[in-house]
């Protein structure tokens, strides 16, 4: 049915835009994190970063407070000296050192909080002798951490330095098999003074190295590091020069706060269960805390390091899951460092492939350091341990960037080029059979098995195929080898199927507790197999079902996948459920996670899934309140992104959807799908507007077409009288992460 609406007047458009509003100050206070007690480690401690530098703060002692300092590029460069090492070892994430701050008399307990909306974190230590002052922060605008702690009655604090072990991490790992028998640590550190700065200089085997610098006063610390690769910089003054640019930025503390405002003001979500909510701002905190547009990609750590086996980044799932809540976050500048070490790192992604493949193609292997060099080879290949689709899988998300964006010039110049590449790495992996079926040859589906046509790499080359053909046509870029594609899409075999669902691979079962969903990809993320199609709901459910029924090998991020394939099967209470489950079981009091070390992508991808309840686009549908848990009565978001570079906001109260607000950054068409009635539509762009409306199923799609850049459309029902966005807590009300009586139960 087609509708013709004269739209109210744009004042009316306005008033609607603009009355449901946000005390951003107040809404944040509530997502504070609370220290009743000191952490006892790492996995407890308060977190504080700036995209490169961090600081980790717990308990060392009965009366020693640790305060670990971390810059997430420090790596080892020693791989021309050892290149018979793997690179866990020659490039590794090293740890750089800590403080050791004894207090008078014993710490009993800590009223501590982490403030998110200023990214500050401050309260007091008690002791049995006394009281101590904290507050600390790492600087929006400068490489320097500012740490306070003042005793109450004015008693001088001992401040020790400790230089830890220039070595990788995995290297002082028990179990690693794959240690080199010769491995120097490097130079020993060097202490001095450069006018009122204490330098502890650690010089690298080649000659490059890293500077850790503080300035203390009686009560205040400010500490920064300098960090060269090349011996082609001064890594002392890098570190100095920071300091003195922070003192002399009279508006430095001014300016922190206001970076981290701003940041979080470009989205908002609201929820009636108060630990999921402050657990997903706490990992927006977290993402800018590890990562900004002008700084580094993401590890496996951040800026916090720790003892771990995995001083790298990996591409297997990590750094994918990683990125995922970004997009729907609004802050899609997070992504700029990674997809700047795709162009910057051009180069090695070729050299990953075969010798005889480089001319069309490109690859990356489970992991590799900042330069990405992750190779294969052909004697790796006729073995099967490398995992053929992880270049492809990571392409989903620089694809995903232009989708959100619009960025035409961005995906003809960059994105299209380099999934070629990842695609047609495949493709020449590909064989025919008797019938004239394409397969793919023995490949590792990460974490299981090796298998003939697995499932991983199918639903990758599926994937990449087909976004070639969408580009290729919605572009007009006539490129001649889309017949090829056609082609190899028409006779690919189809993904290998079992009594129990999606196999591995051809004839390889899941028989065993698999903690990754390597064989599911075409579910999710990827979407080729959908809840849309009736024909194939069975079959998904049935392998969803399977796989996490094998108890064993469970871990964190089985949780967050499995609640995001329920999501998409619209079932938000089974989706609740599982995130309700990771909680309880790994989540850590800081809310980060560990698997034999940090592995930084599992709550993030946890975020990804709590968006996911509230908003989901594919199948060119934006779905509204898609997989809400029964027992969510009340949800409010604002200005999630979709496909089509839309900002999203909604209400639901009562059980039921009652305003939809659509910014259409760029123009185009959409269509809405939500259990929104009887309602208004109005713009802020013009008086009358055409759109079209059906009822599919117990839903109600709106299509629009032709939409104005900048337009904003709001859909509200007649009803509407919502006022703030914010919503009560039905739902762990006197939740509060961190360190306390809640988390450490």
């Amino acid at each position: 049915m087609k509708i013709f609406l004269t739209i109210l007047c744009c004042l009316i458009a306005q008033y609607q835009l603009f009355a449901q509003t946000i005390n951003w100050e107040q809404f944040m206070a509530k997502q504070n994190m609370k220290w009743e007690q000191l952490g006892k480690d790492y996995y407890s401690g308060i977190t504080l970063g700036n995209g490169l530098m961090g600081l980790n703060i717990y308990q060392a002692g009965d009366s020693t407070i640790r305060l670990d300092v971390g810059r997430s590029d420090v790596i080892d460069v020693r791989a021309q000296l050892m290149p018979e090492a793997g690179k866990l070892y020659t490039k590794a994430r090293l740890p750089i050192g800590h403080f050791m701050v004894n207090v008078r008399g014993k710490i009993l307990r800590a009223d501590i909080q982490l403030h998110l909306y200023d990214a500050i974190a401050s309260g007091k230590i008690f002791t049995d002798q006394g009281t101590i002052d904290v507050a600390a922060y790492v600087d929006a605008k400068h490489e320097v951490i500012h740490i306070e702690l003042k005793d109450q009655q004015n008693r001088k604090l001992d401040w020790k330095w400790e230089q830890e072990r220039s070595v990788s991490f995995r290297y002082m790992q028990s179990h690693p098999t794959d240690k080199p028998k010769t491995y120097p640590d490097n130079p020993p550190v060097v202490r001095k003074n450069i006018n009122e700065f204490v330098v502890y200089h650690q010089p690298l085997l080649n000659h490059g190295g890293y500077s850790t610098v503080f300035k203390a006063s009686k009560d205040e610390m400010l500490v920064s590091v300098g960090y060269d690769a090349t011996a082609s910089a001064d890594e002392d003054l890098e570190a100095i020069n920071s300091i003195r640019g922070f003192e002399k930025d009279i508006n430095h503390l001014k300016n922190h706060k206001s970076w981290w405002h701003q940041y979080y003001q470009k989205s908002f979500v609201s929820l009636p269960d108060k630990r999921m909510e402050n657990f997903y701002w706490i990992q927006l905190y977290k993402l800018a805390s590890i990562t900004r547009e002008n700084k580094i990609l993401i590890d496996l750590m951040g800026p916090w390091a720790s003892s771990t086996p995995w001083p790298a980044i990996w591409w297997n799932l990590n750094t994918q899951l990683t990125y995922s809540p970004v997009f729907a976050a609004n802050h899609l500048e997070l992504t700029k460092p990674l997809f700047q070490s795709f162009k910057t790192n051009l180069q090695n992604l070729i050299n990953n492939a075969p010798e005889k493949w480089r001319y069309n193609s490109a690859f990356i292997g489970r992991s590799s350091s900042y330069d990405l060099i992750s190779p294969t080879n052909e004697a790796d290949m006729v073995k099967g341990p490398f995992e053929a689709g992880n270049l492809t899988w990571m392409m989903y998300y620089y694809y995903k960037y232009y989708e959100y964006t619009g960025d035409k010039q961005l995906l003809k110049t960059e994105i299209y080029p380099l999934l070629k590449r990842s695609v047609n790495f495949l493709l020449h992996l590909l064989y025919k059979d008797e019938q004239g079926i394409y397969h793919l040859p023995l490949s590792h589906s990460p974490e299981y098995k090796n298998a003939v046509d697995a499932n991983y790499s199918l639903a990758s080359l599926n994937w990449g195929l087909n976004t070639l053909i969408s580009i290729n046509t919605s572009q007009g870029i006539k490129d001649g080898d889309e017949a090829k594609w056609r082609e190899v899409l028409k006779n690919l075999t189809a993904y290998p199927k079992g009594e129990d669902g999606f196999l591995i691979g051809k004839d390889v079962a899941l028989t065993s507790s698999h903690r990754h969903y390597s064989h599911l990809l075409m579910i999710y993320p990827y979407g080729l197999v959908n809840w849309d199609h009736e024909n194939e709901r069975a079959l998904i459910l049935k392998s969803v079902n399977h796989w996490i029924s094998l108890k064993g090998a469970l871990q964190g991020y089985t949780y967050t996948g499995s609640a995001s394939m329920f999501a998409q099967m619209g079932n938000g209470d089974k989706s609740y459920a599982l995130l309700n489950e990771l909680f309880n079981k790994y989540i850590q009091p800081n809310t980060l996670y560990k698997e034999s070390g940090p592995v930084i992508e599992t709550p993030l991808a946890a975020a990804t899934s709590i968006q996911e309840l509230l908003l989901q686009n594919w199948n060119d549908k934006i779905r509204i309140f898609p997989a809400i848990p029964e027992s969510w009565k009340d949800v409010s978001f604002k200005n999630l992104r979709t496909d089509g570079a839309f900002l999203i906001s909604a209400n639901r109260r009562n059980g039921k959807t009652n305003s939809i607000q659509i910014n259409s950054l760029i123009g185009g068409g959409c269509i809405i799908s939500s259990d929104i009635t009887n309602f208004e539509v109005t713009s802020n762009k013009r008086k009358s507007l055409q759109f079209e409306q059906k009822t599919v199923g117990a839903k109600v799609e709106i299509r629009f077409s032709g939409l104005l850049a900048n337009e904003i459309i709001s859909v509200n029902a007649k009803d509407n009288a919502v006022k703030n966005l914010s919503v009560s807590y039905s739902h762990h009300a006197d939740w509060y992460w961190g360190y306390n009586s809640l988390t450490m139960k």
